[in-house]
């Protein structure tokens, strides 16, 4: 066996692998995220309050169309930006995660609590469009959110910073990372009194 062919059948078992796992934690009682309510707490609220009651309004409105969205991912910290970038730059650990993209550490939406990551949209290899997702795209447009990436992320929703009471993204995303730090303190001063 010559060693281009070796790794030919190395690629497509690893890929078997990956979609077999997806499949049985898709199968798995209680792995779908039916509401906003299977992410942590802690992760919806520190969104941006005005993205929060906007993705809850959306929502409702997807629940009213039948549609049962998955939210996978909202805020991040810059540390968990930094991992999630590096990630992405391996060909291995993005197929491992399912990740489309992320941007550099201090560039994200999600950094600034005005981004949400929503399962579903697209399918395939070439990411193509769901019934499913359509729909999901013309209710979160209705409720504010940008598709800003289309299909080359298509999971990606996000809420114009200006929209939001931002003059830039860039101080939308300081103010994210603030009020994260801030909650997180307030938590820590807590347990300690607890």
């Amino acid at each position: 066996m010559t060693p281009i062919s070796y790794l030919k059948i190395k690629t497509t078992l690893s890929r078997l692998a990956v979609s077999v796992c997806l499949i049985v934690a898709s199968l798995a009682p209680g792995a779908t995220y039916a509401n906003t309510r299977a992410l942590s707490s802690k992760r919806l609220n520190s969104l941006d309050n005005d993205t929060r009651v906007r993705l809850h309004a959306a929502m409702r409105d997807m629940r009213k169309r039948g549609i049962r969205p998955r939210v996978n991912s909202t805020f991040r910290s810059q540390a968990e930006q930094r991992a999630l970038y590096r990630c992405v730059r391996s060909r291995r650990c993005r197929a491992r995660r399912g990740i489309y993209g992320a941007k550099r550490p201090g560039t994200s939406m999600h950094e600034a609590g005005l981004a949400v990551d929503l399962g579903g949209v697209a399918k395939g290899r070439r990411r193509r469009l769901t019934p499913k997702g359509r729909k999901m795209v013309r209710i979160m447009g209705k409720h504010g959110f940008r598709w800003r990436y289309g299909l080359k992320d298509p999971a990606h929703f996000e809420l114009s910073p200006r929209l939001a009471g931002y003059r830039t993204e860039k101080a939308a995303i300081k103010a994210g990372q603030r009020r994260w730090v801030a909650k997180n303190r307030a938590r820590r001063r807590a347990r300690r009194r607890a």
